[in-house]
């Protein structure tokens, strides 16, 4: 019986080193602020998540852009993208921008940049994002499947 429990504890311990392990996010902010990692989600035209969240590689362009190479069993791939957004009401913890590719593709994807609230980068990224009013009609923002309402990165909030 004691063998049993054990057995038993030893499992349930794994199952929750498992859960903490998969909630945990990477980050990392270089002393000159200049470079971070952390994680990032494709997002479609539609608004929905493309993928699961990975890790990515970010480095502040002096004209605002951000480098961002995202590493893949198959390849890696680098682009310049800008901070279109800031997400109005993020994760508990976490504030969510929403990058676009340049040069702009209307039909590309966006990225979710997914950063810890308490992050050195925060005030960094926040000057470099527009100031934008999110009821401005020209606003670009990622359509939800409810018309009159408007989210940024609604999905890469959730998961």
């Amino acid at each position: 019986m004691t063998d049993l429990l054990w057995a038993l504890g030893a499992i349930v311990v794994c199952g929750g080193l498992f859960f903490i392990a998969s909630r945990m996010e990477p980050h990392w902010v270089a002393k000159d602020g200049t470079r971070f990692i952390t994680t990032s989600q494709l997002i479609d035209r539609v608004g929905e998540t493309i993928g699961r969240r990975r890790e990515v590689r970010v480095a502040l362009l002096p004209d605002g852009g951000l480098l961002v190479s995202r590493r893949s069993i198959i390849k890696s791939t680098s682009g310049v993208w800008r901070i279109q957004a800031k997400s109005p009401n993020p994760p508990k913890g976490r504030q969510v921008y929403l990058l676009r590719e340049i040069p702009p593709d209307p039909d590309g994807e966006l990225l979710a940049l997914r950063v810890p609230a308490s992050s050195r980068i925060v005030p960094t990224l926040d000057a470099v994002t527009p100031d934008i009013d999110p009821n401005d009609p020209r606003v670009v923002s990622v359509p939800t499947p409810h018309p009159g309402t408007r989210r940024w990165g609604r999905r890469a909030d959730r998961h």
